[in-house]
């Protein structure tokens, strides 16, 4: 087995703290509620969510600006280059191979590869940076990184990543949503340069 660097294994942490969670919601109710957020969160589903956030800037512009739509949608290629390389380049193991089956509540599909990162909490954060990089009104993003946080607590719950796992993926999609951000920023026409033009 891939020998894994202190900054995935926290010194024994990483372990420990995914024990408890995963432990923690070993009950049917909350084991059915955390199979829901995990489903709901599939990176797969991205073109739902998507759709979802043109139809609301339609209907809302002033709650939901078109800056939102444009971050998650350029933010969501940077997620899958990003995430979809360092799963192939790393190849860890998930929880049920690192720590075995006797130790891990797997709920669903058990998955045995490339857990670091993951890939539902790198689309949950993107959508989070999306809403408030995109200036989306408080409605919308207090919910949302709530919804975010589940997200990234269900993936240990369903016993399918470990806190090191969504912590990247956290990080990955608020970066791939601040890149965007600012790929946006340098694209945009400036208002400045047209007064200038406007006053000669």
């Amino acid at each position: 087995m891939l020998l894994q660097p202190e900054w995935y294994t926290w010194y024994g942490w990483n372990d420990r703290i995914f024990l408890l969670v995963n432990h923690l919601s070993d009950t049917p109710t909350l084991s059915a509620a955390m199979e829901m957020v995990s489903w709901v969160a599939q990176p797969a589903y991205f073109p739902v969510w998507m759709a979802l956030l043109v139809v609301s800037f339609r209907l809302r512009p002033l709650t939901l600006p078109f800056a939102v739509v444009w971050d998650f949608a350029v933010g969501e290629l940077a997620v899958w280059l990003i995430v979809v390389a360092l799963k192939s380049g790393l190849a860890y193991p998930r929880p049920v191979v690192a720590l075995g089956s006797l130790s891990v509540h797997v709920v669903g599909r058990p998955e045995y590869w490339h857990s670091f990162p993951s890939g539902h909490a790198a689309m949950a954060f993107l959508l989070v940076g999306s809403l408030l990089l995109g200036k989306a009104s408080k409605i919308l993003w207090i919910p949302a990184a709530v919804y975010a946080v589940l997200v990234a607590w269900s993936r240990m719950a369903v016993g399918a990543h470990f806190p090191a796992d969504v912590l990247g993926g956290a990080v990955i999609g608020i970066f791939s949503a601040a890149l965007a951000a600012l790929l946006q920023r340098l694209t945009a026409p400036t208002g400045h340069s047209q007064d200038r033009k406007g006053r000669r």
